[in-house]
């Protein structure tokens, strides 16, 4: 492909990105974060005795959403990590690469390792340094084998596959044996992690586009 059909792909794919990455995105995820830390957050729920000291949890309170918003959620985020889209991370990242110069280029390599930690070929993955939260029964097959429990990424791309999109009924089977309440919460966390990853992108190609390293003109 000559370079300058090559530089018009990547700057497509860039606008499609700035278009879908706007103030808005997955807005229901990011107001479950605490407001002064901006992590998500789990409370324990202490039972009191009649002076009002602690004596024994009764609740975990955790970041939830209905199903509807979840998976509405997922629908506007899933072009940032379907690798047939414009909007698949990593394709952004290359592309923004491209339209740089070659040193400029190689300064954007810790954001190529960046998204990779939570996006690759295969879909979602987990964070480096993040500990997954398991799901799943010891005593079941889940569909990767005996004995092993799934990890929340595994679990994150079997619900949107098995049950927002409805396009894989092996990834909803094997939710099956997975703890009802743990599997909106592991779909959750994945989801904010992606997003942080797209905030990133989206900042360093605005920085970028503003510097004037290149146009989209």
């Amino acid at each position: 492909m000559p370079a300058d059909d090559r530089d018009q792909v990547a700057k497509r794919k860039i606008r499609k990105f700035l278009n879908r990455s706007a103030d808005g995105l997955g807005q229901p995820i990011i107001d479950l974060r605490d407001v002064e830390t901006g992590q998500m957050t789990m409370q324990l729920v202490w039972a009191t005795d009649d002076q009002g000291r602690p004596t024994h949890i009764i609740d975990l309170e955790q970041p939830t959403l209905d199903r509807e918003t979840l998976n509405s959620v997922i629908v506007d985020c899933r072009v940032f990590f379907l690798a047939q889209e414009d909007c698949f991370l990593p394709g952004v990242v290359s592309a923004l690469r491209s339209l740089l110069t070659p040193e400029q280029s190689r300064d954007r390599r810790p954001l190529v390792q960046h998204v990779a930690q939570i996006v690759n070929s295969r879909g979602l993955t987990m964070p480096e340094g993040r500990a997954p939260m398991y799901s799943g029964r010891l005593e079941s097959d889940n569909g990767l084998g005996p004995y092993r429990l799934l990890g929340t990424d595994q679990v994150t791309m079997d619900y949107i596959y098995g049950v927002a999109l409805h396009e894989d009924d092996e990834r909803r089977a094997r939710l099956e044996n997975v703890d009802e309440e743990s599997i909106p919460l592991a779909v959750i966390l994945q989801l904010d992690s992606l997003l942080r990853v797209i905030r990133d992108v989206r900042r360093q190609v605005v920085h970028d586009l503003e510097s004037g390293y290149f146009g989209l003109d």
